[in-house]
């Protein structure tokens, strides 16, 4: 084995130390001690190994493409002002819910835990205006007077990439608001959780939520509550007056498919176009999920809304009582929630 000069230099020292103590037959302490000051100079003239790994790559500047626009962060967003009630579910599963100075939305007990809520009415709100389309809409001033580094939900006619980016705001749309969406998947709610762990920095807290949530979704699909029934997923608006049915494209499809259904509306062109009970009627599915976003209804009304009307009797899931109502963002859009919902749904079915 080659030693190092230091080393050479201290057993050289040693020997000759050792001749003279034994040549002189010296018995003096002092003279046995040199041997040990040797070593321990030589030890401390060895340069020490470290004991530290270098750091890993923390995945900045990250480039991303957000509604098929490029962009690039120097550094996780650390002041986040967030407008999507579905949301939450993903920050929390991240670990980057403690970057949150502000919201715009509600967010419903219904989806959240009370540890979960306590988080999240600690969050101030800001006033906004809601839209015809069940959306929000909030000045930039009042943006901009909170000086988020992000915003993330949804675009709106101020809340904008470019209107934004003027004034030093990064624009998060979460992907199914684009204008040209995924398709959405339970893989999809996987990489988004995934993604958001690189975007805030919280890459391990991140992965360890997908891989919860992949088994959650595996254990539900291992064994499908409702195979070969077909079904249809119906949104339900607050007056019961209209009926809104979901295509492929919605993420209550795959959520269905899950649990073993057909849904008898997959081809149609649109995600959630507007629909008849003759249509209804027509397809007649062995199971109705009713979706709904009002918290103010009881299940029993939203079920109401469907089943009384003239020649809904006639429908397999109405004369069979298959009929079951399901919070909105347990289907829509693609978060946790999501995940959440088959087991809600799973539950409804089971009884």
């Amino acid at each position: 084995m080659k030693l190092s000069l230091f080393k050479l230099r201290a057993v050289l020292l040693l020997l000759v130390i050792g001749l003279v103590a034994s040549a002189c037959g010296n018995d003096d302490d002092s003279s046995t001690s040199a041997p040990e000051e040797a070593v321990d100079e030589a030890a401390a003239a060895e340069p020490a190994e470290s004991d530290q790994t270098p750091a890993e790559d923390d995945g900045f500047p990250l480039t991303f493409t957000n509604c098929d626009r490029e962009f690039t962060l120097d550094s996780p967003p650390e002041r986040v002002l967030l407008m999507e009630a579905a949301a939450p579910s993903l920050l929390f599963a991240a670990g980057a819910m403690d970057r949150v100075i502000a919201r715009i939305e509600d967010f419903p007990e219904e989806y959240y835990t009370p540890d979960q809520m306590a988080v999240l009415d600690a969050i101030p709100a800001l006033q906004a205006e809601a839209t015809p389309t069940g959306g929000v809409e909030i000045s930039l001033e009042v943006i901009i007077d909170y000086e988020p580094d992000m915003v993330l939900g949804y675009d709106t006619a101020t809340i904008a990439h470019d209107a934004l980016a003027d004034v030093g705001i990064q624009l998060y749309v979460m992907p199914p608001f684009c204008d040209n969406p995924p398709t959405p998947s339970f893989e999809s709610i996987l990489d988004e959780v995934r993604f958001y762990g690189k975007l805030f920095g919280t890459t391990e807290v991140a992965d360890a939520s997908a891989a919860e949530l992949e088994a959650a979704v595996a254990s539900a699909s291992d064994a499908p509550i409702a195979e070969g029934k077909t079904s249809a997923a119906l949104y339900v608006t607050s007056d019961g007056s209209t009926l809104y049915a979901y295509s492929s494209l919605g993420m209550v499809h795959p959520l269905m498919e899950a649990l073993g259904m057909t849904n008898v509306f997959a081809e149609l062109s649109e995600r959630v176009p507007e629909i008849s009970v003759e249509e209804i009627i027509g397809r007649d599915p062995e199971i109705l999920v009713l979706l709904y976003d009002d918290t103010g209804l009881t299940p029993e009304q939203i079920s109401a809304f469907v089943t009384e009307r003239p020649g809904a009797s006639s429908i397999t899931a109405v004369a069979e009582g298959a009929v079951y109502p399901l919070l909105f963002n347990y289907a829509e859009p693609p978060t946790p929630l999501v995940v959440e919902g088959l087991a809600v749904l799973s539950a409804q079915i089971a009884e």
